[in-house]
């Protein structure tokens, strides 16, 4: 009989050792569960607050905008405090001696100025920028310089369908840009290929630009260039009111109202 109480030990202690496996494995299952259940809720969260999920990569820059240089290049400052001049890619903005080239400057620093942004690229280009797409309060601010047509899709370097897509929009709403006479995209006119003079059945007045503007002869009034109170200079795209220094007295022709952008001295 004492043989046999002895040999039951052993087993006791087998079926401990099975019972402590079986405890541990159900806690590392429990474990697992809990960290996926946060994950989802986490996710589910991102999702409800409207912001599309943009995953990370290893080539991803994070930085806020210190500079916008013009409609589509800003320089950002990383957490180690290195400074890196990013190209927006896909898009190309009005130059800043362009019609519209301060304003598409101003919009995308409404955009990004100040900002922490990220910024998703793979290249560099000819002058070193990097050529990226730049995140800002989870919008593709590339995307939305097109859709306020601050911007031309850069079809020779991109193949983007959304960007081709917002372009068209704002084209045919005429925002941005769009609102102004025989835009001439930044690659022609960097390369030095005049835009268009006037709409259709518009003549043009060329200004002598060796005078100072005080001392220059004025358009003459006539059906050519007929007096409506408003003229728009096509060399910037600006509209002057009959108070204005510029008035008649710039290369350009009479417009309404609504033409062009204001003058910043009369207001247009």
């Amino acid at each position: 009989m004492r043989k046999n109480v002895m040999e039951s030990f052993p087993l006791k202690s087998h079926v401990k050792v099975k019972e402590n496996r079986i405890k541990a494995w159900l806690f590392c299952r429990f474990k697992n569960a809990i960290f996926l259940a946060v994950v989802a809720a986490l996710s589910l969260v991102t999702a409800c607050d409207g912001k599309p999920s943009v995953r990370l990569s290893s080539s991803d820059l994070i930085g806020r905008v210190v500079k916008v240089a013009d409609g589509d290049t800003i320089t950002i400052l990383d957490s180690s405090k290195t400074q890196h001049k990013i190209r927006l890619q896909g898009i190309d903005a009005p130059e800043k001696n362009q019609a519209y080239g301060d304003a598409a400057g101003r919009y995308l620093s409404g955009l990004v100025a100040g900002k922490e942004v990220r910024v998703a690229w793979g290249k560099r280009d000819k002058y070193n920028r990097i050529l990226g797409t730049v995140y800002a309060n989870g919008e593709e601010v590339n995307l939305e310089m097109l859709k306020a047509g601050y911007a031309w899709h850069y079809k020779r370097f991109d193949s983007t369908p959304a960007y081709a897509q917002a372009e068209s929009a704002a084209r045919a709403a005429r925002r941005g840009l769009w609102a102004g006479l025989n835009p001439i995209p930044p690659e022609q006119f960097r390369h030095g290929v005049p835009s268009p003079s006037a709409a259709p059945g518009r003549v043009e007045y060329h200004a002598g630009r060796t005078l100072p503007v005080s001392a220059r002869t004025p358009a003459p009034v006539n059906a050519t260039w007929p007096d409506t109170g408003y003229w728009l200079s096509t060399n910037s795209n600006k509209r002057h009111n009959r108070n204005c220094e510029n008035y008649r007295k710039t290369r350009g022709y009479p417009c309404q109202k609504n033409e062009g952008e204001r003058c910043g001295k009369c207001g247009g």
